[in-house]
């Protein structure tokens, strides 16, 4: 079996058009339903920093239908920081084993990808913390 793999994603609210964490990569991004709190897609910035992720013609589909499906003009989004144990080296490929454990256990209505199937990484259990707007804030990798 499989060396467990603890993760924890501590999660912050980006409310001003200023704040630092736009600029931020290898990380975990979300839209949220700013009524509601629900969380309608999740994503990854890798080589790229959330507000490339998040603005830009690549995104303007999504973004209009997260509005309508929450009816609102806007969403809030939240930024997630990958924290890893001591000797734990971080990777790209983590980093998108992360996001595909989240997207196939919440099913995300914005999200496509890893709603059915994914790779999986056996021994991953993942700790959502902070603005994490979920009641479910653990997961594991059991397959």
């Amino acid at each position: 079996m499989a060396q467990p793999l603890r993760v924890e994603v501590d999660w912050t609210r980006i409310a001003a058009r200023g704040d630092p964490l736009w600029q931020d990569s290898f990380c975990l991004y979300g839209y949220l339903n700013p009524r509601a709190d629900q969380i309608l897609y999740i994503g990854k910035a890798d080589y790229q920093t959330v507000r490339q992720r998040t603005h830009g013609r690549h995104k303007a589909e999504l973004f209009e239908y997260l509005c309508d499906h929450c009816k609102s003009d806007e969403l809030s989004i939240i930024h997630g920081q990958l924290l890893l144990e001591e000797g734990r080296r971080f990777s790209t490929q983590l980093l998108a084993d992360v996001e595909s454990l989240l997207i196939k256990r919440l099913q995300p209505p914005g999200n496509i990808s890893s709603t059915c199937s994914r790779i999986y990484r056996p021994g991953l259990r993942v700790k959502c913390t902070g603005d994490w707007p979920h009641r479910r804030t653990g997961f594991h990798d059991w397959n």
